[in-house]
């Protein structure tokens, strides 16, 4: 029956939950980590360009 419960049925969708959030945390940290890595590059020179005009537009 599908909600015979027994200790192995439990342990084992326990189990399964926290692996499932581990993978969760680690492809979260890998998210986190590429995008500040990415953010570290080096700008285009049209990148550059737009970012400066933008910081003298925002500035008083």
């Amino acid at each position: 029956m599908l909600l015979d419960w027994n200790s192995a049925n439990l342990s084992l969708l326990v189990t399964g939950g926290l692996f499932a959030l581990l993978q969760l945390w680690w492809i979260a940290a890998l998210l986190r980590r590429n995008r500040r890595r990415r953010g570290a590059e080096p700008l285009s020179n049209v990148a550059f360009r737009q970012e400066l005009d933008r910081i003298f537009r925002e500035s008083p």
